[in-house]
């Protein structure tokens, strides 16, 4: 039979979309496992998760190299065995952090987690931290940052945080490479010691979960003793900046990189989630409004977008770009522009057809796997969203009208209020 190549297929709606309930256990120390049975694989993913995170310390450096030297040596073995049994077992591990929470998270196969567990609750009790892996790590981190220190987005988002957050708060402050060398490895035993508390320990466990498993987790790390009370979490309010524009001069660079911010409600905020999509609206998908005016037509740029960030802090509408340095101000011009015309003219319905059906794909895709519905419940944890998250944003899609957004984009979209932070070579 002929394939059919000029009949397009047919369009389904989504059908009824739901998070499949997860079950909370305790664990003999107390910590607390929140558990996803799902999928058909024999794999599961374990995140040991801790209050503590960028905004709750001094020196972040020093956080991500506690949490990095971790694996590289332990009382019982070297970093070399260490990685031989995550390897041997089919196992790989990563660090994560966010901005008061830090996690360990391990990928392993059902068969291998009596091998797999034990080592992990060795690499989080029972660390060394080898002065020869220390100092190597350390000095990758500081020559890193140097490289990182030489790009325009790196400005562009160092005094988008200080316009946003104030010249002072947590998450503005940053670390320059010489600090990173100072950094001792008493620093960092100091800092392991203080996050990896059991008291704020909490754990969540992935994929084809079965009682074997989840006592395996119960022997291991419900055998954790507790060692310290924790770093202590601080929030901080943002206080936007008077200043609405810094620009920073990086000679020879080929392009600038611009971001603008707009200080907005916070997650809390009843109309935060329509917020959003009218967010996406403006520059949160490839046919938004900012890529098919500034990329597609004007030419400015290769991309650019917009997204609500909500925190503990506060929240903020950001918009990202990168352009030559001569297109800076027709760039941030057009984008006033199409924040202008969200609000004062009403989207056509294939045009909001079309933002819908990308939200609603967006959302869906929460549920491809065991591990995205996991993702699902650790937000919950991260940004403290309610457990009615995932409804409330599939009725906004589904309600959401051109009347809606264009409300959205007046009240919230407020111009008077945007900060923007340039960075690249504008003698030109």
């Amino acid at each position: 039979m002929a394939l059919d190549r000029l009949t397009p297929p047919e369009i389904k709606q989504f059908g009824d979309l739901s998070v499949p309930p997860a079950r909370v256990l305790t664990l003999n120390n107390g910590i607390k496992l929140t558990v996803v049975d799902q999928g058909e694989q024999e794999v599961n993913r374990l995140t040991i998760s801790w209050e503590g995170g960028a905004n709750d310390v001094v020196s972040l450096s020093t956080l991500k190299l506690a949490s990095d030297l971790m694996r590289e040596g332990t009382t019982y073995h070297s970093g070399a065995e260490i990685a031989e049994t995550l390897d041997y077992n089919g196992s790989w591990l990563k660090c994560c952090y966010n901005s008061h929470f830090t996690s360990q998270v391990i990928h392993s196969l059902n068969s291998r987690v009596e091998e797999v567990f034990p080592t992990m609750v060795e690499i989080i009790s029972e660390p060394t931290f080898p002065t020869k892996e220390f100092e190597v790590l350390r000095d990758k981190m500081a020559s890193r940052k140097q490289v990182e220190m030489e790009r325009v987005t790196y400005y562009a988002n160092r005094d988008s945080h200080q316009l946003l957050y104030g010249e002072n708060h947590p998450t503005s402050v940053d670390e320059t490479p010489d600090m990173i060398r100072t950094i001792t490895r008493e620093d960092v035993a100091k800092m392991h010691a203080d996050l990896t508390a059991t008291s704020t320990c909490e754990l969540f466990l992935a994929g084809r979960i079965t009682p074997q498993i989840e006592d395996m987790v119960n022997r291991t790390f419900g055998a954790i003793k507790n060692n310290s009370n924790g770093l202590a979490q601080r929030v901080v309010p943002m206080r936007p900046s008077g200043k609405r524009k810094i620009v920073t001069a990086r000679p020879g660079a080929l392009q600038s990189a611009v971001v603008m911010g707009i200080p907005t409600i916070m997650r809390s905020h009843p109309d935060y989630i329509e917020l959003r999509l009218a967010v996406m609206a403006l520059g949160g998908y490839f046919g938004s409004r900012l890529m098919s005016n500034i990329r597609e037509d004007k030419g400015y740029t290769y991309g650019i977008s917009a997204s609500l960030l909500g925190n503990w802090e506060g929240s903020a509408i950001t918009i990202n770009s990168q352009c030559d340095n001569r297109y800076v101000e027709p760039l941030i011009g057009e984008t006033r522009k199409e924040i202008s015309r969200l609000a004062s003219e009403l989207m056509e319905a294939d045009e909001l057809e079309r933002m819908r059906q990308f939200a609603m794909t967006s959302l869906a895709a929460t549920l491809d796997s065991p591990f995205s519905i996991m993702d699902y419940y650790e937000n919950m944890r991260v940004v403290q969203t309610p457990h009615d998250y995932f409804a409330r944003q599939l009725q906004a899609i589904k309600s959401l009208s051109p009347q809606r957004i264009a409300y959205l984009a007046e009240k919230y979209m407020l111009l008077d209020e945007m900060r923007i932070a340039v960075a690249g070579d504008l003698a030109e």
